[in-house]
């Protein structure tokens, strides 16, 4: 069943935050300027120069609370100070002190636009077993059940500072990390109500594809057969004998150009017919024609493409890959073409990837051997039409 047109806005990094910086996160004091912030509790060595920075009647007011795990506005005055204020509580602290406590300010901002666009997931894959409790028993809206996002709240993690409270067709109440939201989007668990229904009409289409050419199919079965009549009744005729010796000849000239072809793709190595793109708004697919150039039955084929932007460099899709492998499996036996269809390869809702290169191709052989074709320009050369 294919997936329909999924959101996925978030760049998730698995990187410590002192080695590297968040997106939600402010990379300068000057960032930080008249806006709302969650400050997360830093390490110890961190929290003692804020103790030394802030003077002690400020930190007074901080004898029952803490200064940390809650929410401030945050201003920056002429000296590049960075000032916290709450309801009960305000400290100021030089640029140096502030500079280190960037990476444990999690900005308000940044994850109600994320949360905005979380919304317009209306939809969860009624496949999901392990990270959303789905009730599969209700089957009313097909393969998707919906979701309602409930809101957020911020934890003391400057690693996974937001968990997300939503709820499916189960009616309990579920809180979703960052992580757990990262892999429900690889497994393209989410659409949206224009997803769904562009599902829905996706079906409808190749439902009445199929039955066109089923017709058109029946009417030619028709056409020969009243034809073979016509010939049987004519058999005696030289008019007929003559057809039938023009339609051999054609028939066995499409056989020789088809056995002509397959000798120069085999003696070229040439088992790439064809690579078409297979797009939808967001989304960038890929359909390979294959054709076994080799003597040996091909068990499976590996392909590694790459998203490349409109200068001809490698692009970055919504999901931060810049490269995707997927396997082709067979059997595909010498002389014999294949086509597989991969319509989820990239994300990009913002038109950066122009098209895809295809960097490696692998096959595996039913004699355990494999051979690897690696570098685009040199698949290049065995593609016949590239």
């Amino acid at each position: 069943m294919a997936c329909v047109s999924l959101f996925f806005i978030f760049h998730f990094s698995f990187f410590n935050l002192a080695t590297a910086q968040q997106p939600w996160n402010y990379t300068s004091v000057r960032e930080a300027h008249l806006d709302d912030a969650y400050f997360v509790e830093p390490p110890a060595p961190v929290k003692v120069k804020i103790q030394k920075a802030v003077p002690s009647r400020s930190l007074g007011q901080a004898v029952s609370q803490s200064l940390f795990n809650r929410s401030y506005r945050l201003s920056v005055d002429k000296r590049n100070r960075l000032c916290f204020l709450s309801d009960s509580l305000s400290f100021t602290l030089p640029e140096s002190t502030a500079t280190e406590c960037l990476p444990y300010l999690v900005s308000h901002r940044y994850w109600q636009q994320r949360y905005q666009t979380l919304q317009q997931w209306a939809f969860v894959s009624m496949d999901n077993r392990l990270l959303i409790d789905v009730d599969t028993a209700d089957h009313r809206y097909g393969p998707y059940s919906p979701v309602t996002w409930l809101g957020y709240r911020f934890q003391p993690s400057a690693d996974w500072p937001v968990v997300f409270t939503i709820r499916t067709n189960s009616r309990r109440e579920q809180e979703l990390t960052l992580p757990a939201l990262q892999t429900l989007a690889e497994w393209g668990a989410f659409t949206t109500v224009a997803g769904q229904e562009a599902y829905e009409q996706n079906l409808a289409s190749r439902r009445q594809a199929q039955q066109a050419e089923e017709e058109a199919l029946r009417q030619h079965l028709d056409s020969l057969d009243r034809r073979s009549e016509h010939v049987a009744r004519q058999a005696d005729s030289i008019a007929v004998a003559m057809q039938q010796d023009s339609l051999h000849l054609a028939e066995l000239q499409v056989m020789a150009d088809v056995q002509a072809t397959k000798e120069k793709m085999n003696r070229k190595t040439l088992f790439l017919m064809s690579v078409n793109p297979a797009r939808s708004d967001y989304m960038f697919g890929l359909e390979f024609n294959f054709y076994n150039c080799f003597d040996r039955v091909i068990t499976k084929i590996e392909i590694t493409v790459t998203p490349v932007n409109a200068k001809g460099r490698i692009q970055k899709d919504q999901f931060n890959r810049d490269v995707r492998t997927v396997r082709c499996m067979g059997p595909i036996r010498p002389g014999s073409p294949a086509q597989y269809t991969f319509d989820e390869l990239f994300w990009d809702d913002k038109g950066r990837i122009q098209y895809m290169r295809v960097t490696s191709v692998t096959f595996h052989f039913t004699d355990g051997t494999h051979r690897t074709f690696s570098g685009y320009e040199k698949i290049l050369k065995h593609t016949l039409n590239p």
